[in-house]
């Protein structure tokens, strides 16, 4: 049997594609934190019910990625294209879900595309880093945070104009469509290596790698803190109008963008893991502060610093893991320092809405100070990366 091998496109139609391909995704996820209040509402659970519910999502991710990161590097051609149309289908279940049953069912299905689609993601831009010697990792997670910036905005300003999930959730799936038929023809040349079917693709869960893991799944916790609950938090207690509390999730995107833009300029004189280690420092002192706001717009600064804060943790940490190990091993080590961060995200929303339900908003704030404390401890114990 003869198999067809696509000539690869261009350098700029790759970058452009996979810059689309986290762009859309940030439509998701700003849809999504965006319409968490109108979730609640939907599922009829208290916080530390809802906080439960939310798992669901991530329950999917860490199953899906874990079966994909086996085989990523011999479908790379398609993995891309076919998790987005899968995330496409999964937002417009999740759009007409009713009730607690219907969501976690709907959040299942979409956090099983997601989980799949980070981790191609991360591969992808991987290997258009090795093959074109660009740097890309904190550009396109970037973009992604800007992406649900301004996406959670502006759902921020339809809920004020009564639009609801049914709505909101298939109107963003379409763009998810329109990037999978680009990214079929920017990735179709991809193949796997003659040495692919050897075994090497084998990988040891040492302990630099489950540290890497580790590291991730804390800097999950923080940025599922402050931006899964942003929304709730000045919507809830802090009485802030729907427009507002889009625009809390926002800045936390925004703080996001800043920050990895920020770790860009500087990854070339400044070790991933030093950057990491200062940044989890500085983030503290926002989250004491969050414990005291009493005003919207003054929670919506403090949100946007923490959130430069926390930004350069997840890409430093998978652009570390691409470093250490060659493509034949790099989706499993990706999926399983991946799978670890939706450990991250898999407990804070519980962790989170237990704190809220039981001691309230402040301490739910300072038990990431304690996060951001360890988070430092273990960069600062981590070595430097060498290309394999």
């Amino acid at each position: 049997m003869s198999v067809t091998v696509h000539t690869p496109a261009s350098v700029r139609f790759q970058v452009l594609s996979i810059f689309a391909c986290y762009g859309v995704a940030g439509f998701y996820w700003g849809t999504y934190v965006a319409t968490l209040p109108a979730l609640q509402v939907i599922a009829g659970l208290d916080n530390a019910a809802f906080g439960w519910l939310l798992t669901m999502m991530t329950v999917g991710g860490i199953i899906s990625m874990q079966l994909m990161g086996r085989v990523l590097h011999r479908v790379q051609a398609v993995a891309i294209p076919l998790s987005l149309l899968g995330f496409a289908v999964g937002m417009v279940i999740l759009g007409w879900a009713r009730g607690p049953i219907g969501l976690g069912f709907a959040l299942f299905c979409a956090g099983a595309a997601s989980g799949v689609l980070d981790i191609s993601l991360n591969m992808r831009v991987a290997r258009i880093e090795h093959d074109f010697g660009l740097r890309l990792f904190n550009r396109v997670h970037a973009l992604f945070p800007f992406s649900m910036l301004v996406t959670s905005a502006a759902v921020g300003v339809f809920r004020e104009w009564g639009a609801t999930p049914a709505l909101l959730f298939p109107a963003a799936a379409t763009f998810l469509v329109i990037a999978a038929g680009g990214e079929w023809l920017a990735g179709r040349h991809q193949r796997p290596g003659p040495d692919q079917s050897k075994g090497e693709g084998r990988v040891r869960f040492g302990g630099v790698l489950m540290a890497l893991g580790a590291l991730a799944a804390l800097g999950a916790i923080m940025d599922g803190g402050a931006g899964t609950w942003s929304a709730l938090f000045v919507e809830g207690p802090l009485g802030g109008s729907p427009i507002l509390s889009g625009l809390a999730a926002a800045s936390v995107t925004l703080g996001l963008t800043t920050g990895r833009l920020i770790a860009h300029q500087l990854e070339h004189s400044v070790r991933d893991m030093v950057i990491i280690r200062s940044t989890s420092l500085l983030v503290i002192p926002f989250f004491v502060a969050l414990s005291f706001a009493q005003v919207p717009l003054v929670a919506i600064g403090l949100l946007f610093v923490a959130g430069v804060c926390l930004g350069p943790i997840e890409p430093a940490v998978y652009r570390s893991v691409s470093k250490r190990f060659p493509e034949t091993q790099r989706g499993r080590a990706l999926a399983l320092a991946t799978g670890l961060a939706y450990v991250g995200f898999l407990g804070s929303p519980p962790l989170m809405g237990a704190l809220i339900q039981g001691f309230g908003w402040p301490m739910m704030w300072l038990s990431l100070c304690v996060f951001a404390v360890a988070a430092s401890f273990l960069a600062a114990r981590i070595p430097a990366a060498n290309k394999p």
